[in-house]
């Protein structure tokens, strides 16, 4: 039987940052289109070794190439799982071990898939990313149903339940709701990501795809992203991820063209994010990370920032340039220059604090430019006022934290920004403040947990002053000190701010209208 020919494929796996072993395991054979991955359940070492057994006993059936995809997988997971009932009585320590994974056969460019549990099978082609396997969840279930958003099932307390598992009982090939089989063609420009819930849980479908379609075809610098966002995000388990793609599996990074064009359509949210190292596409230092180019009139180029600092960087940059930034705190102040993009040299590994209690980020009179990847970070004795203060400007805001701020963002003026795919998470005022005439894209961001300063009154997650014309899309605002949204004056559009995510809210209670007169009530009258 022929696989795919040309299948390209890589993989790794992440202790996180909360554990202190790893119970996942994968296992990769291209040759023979065999792909898995699965998390071991159960205390001290005993869900590692119910991973590992499962590895071992599935490969083993898999390799020997008699019967159907699918009945080769029943077979190699009902195996597994009563040897790891088997295994589990004969060590006090291993008792109730377990795993659940997903498995992936790729024969003749149909895909075979075998799952069991809340490991994952995602499907993507350019633009696109589709869920193919269900959660074995009281969660996933409500998510896969539609009941709860993708988002209310990432935050939910029981998330990580699950009714079906490989190991605590023993089973049949056949056996009802035990294995779940899927078969779908391979398609030519298409890649699917295997993944345990330590990913899932913490990152959304939307960065996952924006993440693989910024790196490919180099899809080990694509892995290793969405493990440091995921880890960024918290780390709170094991993540295990694979991905195999056809050749022609060639996408644009969507994420990033939509905001330098601002053009792109978004159809869904998820807003975890990419949590903010996450998959924008200059990881592991670029291939080539210049100094700078010597032929300095053959077009733009690359700026290291060195011991002078991002400021002496920039003011070697001009429009089209590149000023990369490597690891490490910088207490300066970022003036952004017209065209210039700044970014971080690796995610989740620039920190930038204000040296003075003013903006760490400002951007005065551009109409093109770019930061991207850094994290903002207030200071405790002394917070900086704003996080990024923009006037007159338009530049791209991506992928970039920031927190312990007092407002987040502002900006005003005719100011045009895009600010795409950031977080914007505890600062003290409100997370984004629109002031007069700034008309910015604001999509694709989660801000959260804002507004809860010591002095003053509560803020909201974004307040738009009077005569401001923002468009909110596909934003997560939620769980904010007042409303997801204040919006001031009259001159405002429902369309431009219900197309979000506000925790649960309807929209009419999401988004608040100060200036609206407040309700008389009659008296007298019972």
């Amino acid at each position: 039987m022929s696989v795919r020919a040309r299948l390209l494929s890589a993989a790794a796996s992440d202790m996180g940052r909360r554990r202190t072993n790893n119970e996942d395991r994968y296992y990769v054979d291209a040759e023979r289109g065999i792909f898995a991955v699965i998390d071991g359940v159960g205390g001290h070492a005993a869900g590692e070794q119910a991973a590992a057994i499962a590895v071992d006993v599935i490969r083993e059936r898999l390799e020997r190439q008699t019967g159907t995809p699918e009945d080769r997988i029943r077979e190699g997971i009902a195996l597994a799982n009563n040897e790891i009932f088997r295994q589990a009585k004969s060590r006090a320590d291993w008792a109730g071990m377990a795993c659940v994974l997903t498995v992936a056969l790729i024969e003749d460019d149909v895909v075979t898939v075998g799952h069991v549990g809340d490991s994952r099978l995602y499907l993507l082609t350019p633009g696109a990313i589709r869920k193919v396997t269900s959660d074995h969840s009281p969660i996933g279930e409500r998510e896969d149903n539609g009941d709860i958003s993708e988002a209310d099932a990432m935050r939910h307390p029981r998330r990580n339940e699950i009714f079906r598992d490989v190991g605590t009982a023993e089973r049949a090939p056949d056996d009802p709701a035990f294995i779940e089989i899927t078969r779908f063609d391979m398609p030519a420009d298409g890649a699917i990501l295997l993944c345990s819930d330590g990913l899932t849980d913490l990152i959304g479908s939307a960065e996952i795809r924006a993440g693989l379609e910024r790196y490919a075809p180099d899809f080990e610098l694509a892995i290793q992203a969405l493990i440091d966002a995921a880890n960024h995000a918290g780390g709170k388990d094991n993540i295990t991820i694979v991905v195999v793609a056809s050749p022609g599996y060639r996408p644009q990074p969507a994420a990033l063209t939509h905001a330098m064009t601002k053009a792109r359509e978004r159809k869904s949210f998820g807003w975890t994010f990419l949590v903010v190292g996450l998959i924008f596409g200059f990881g592991g230092g670029l291939a080539v990370p210049l100094v700078r180019n010597q032929f300095a009139d053959a077009g733009p180029r690359t700026i290291l920032v060195g011991a002078g600092g991002i400021t002496a960087a920039l003011n070697q940059a001009h429009s089209g340039d590149t000023v990369l930034i490597p690891q490490g705190k910088y207490k300066e102040r970022v003036v952004l220059r017209e065209g210039v993009t700044v970014r971080a040299q690796r995610p989740s590994s620039v920190t930038l604090i204000s040296p003075d209690g003013g903006p760490p980020v400002v951007g005065r009179k551009l109409q093109s430019g770019m930061l991207e990847g850094v994290w903002i970070q207030g200071d405790l004795d002394a917070p900086a006022s704003v996080g990024i203060d923009l006037v007159d400007s338009s530049p791209t805001i991506a992928y970039v934290r920031i927190t312990g701020v007092g407002t987040g963002i502002a900006i005003e003026g005719a100011a045009t920004p895009v600010i795409t795919s950031n977080q914007i998470l505890n600062n003290l005022g409100a997370g984004i403040d629109v002031k007069a005439n700034a008309q910015p894209r604001i999509e694709n961001n989660q801000i959260a947990a804002n507004g809860n300063g010591t002095q003053g009154a509560p803020k909201p997650g974004v307040e738009v002053e009077e005569h401001a014309r923002p468009v909110l899309k596909d934003n997560s605002i939620s769980d904010n000190a007042a409303e997801p949204v204040w919006i001031h004056g009259h001159l405002w559009q429902p369309g431009d701010f219900q197309e979000n995510f506000f925790g649960g809210l309807p929209a009419k209670k999401a988004i608040r209208l100060p200036d609206e007169p407040a309700p008389v009530v009659k008296k007298g009258h019972n």
